[in-house]
């Protein structure tokens, strides 16, 4: 089965609660879409970018230089040249809010050998802990 792409935007930000005087923290993640290709998600997810770009400056670094360049979603901009799959506002974007811009492979898997790794990986954590704490 061909691997599927998600791309999906999350923003982060402090709410006042509805009943009481406290403040919530949000998460509020959505699925824009899901894609047949890193390219499709990648033309979609600059799409997404362009219009955050129309509705947020450029972040100002307290020299007075704005951001480099546009971060985009792309095949070979990300470290060492490997694709660039998340997009942030940190020294991109002015926005009142947190937001992070990712293009996920969907990954298709047997879920009880799923789980069996799961519980083979905290047995191996458990021992490993047992050596740390006997040195």
């Amino acid at each position: 089965m061909k691997n599927l792409e998600i791309l999906q935007i999350e923003f982060r930000y402090n709410d006042k609660k509805q009943e009481k005087e406290d403040i919530d923290y949000i998460s509020n993640k959505i699925t824009i879409g899901v894609y047949n290709s890193f390219e499709e998600a990648c033309i979609e997810g600059n799409k997404l970018m362009e219009l955050m770009e129309e509705k947020f400056n450029s972040h100002l670094f307290p020299n007075g230089k704005g951001s480099a360049k546009k971060e985009r979603f792309s095949k070979n901009g990300g470290c060492f040249g490997e694709k660039k799959r998340l997009i942030t506002n940190l020294a991109y974007l002015k926005t009142p809010f947190d937001f992070y811009a990712k293009i996920t492979e969907l990954k298709y898997h047997n879920f009880e050998k799923t789980i069996n790794e799961a519980l083979k990986g905290v047995e191996r954590y458990k021992e490993y802990m047992k050596f740390i704490d006997n040195e």
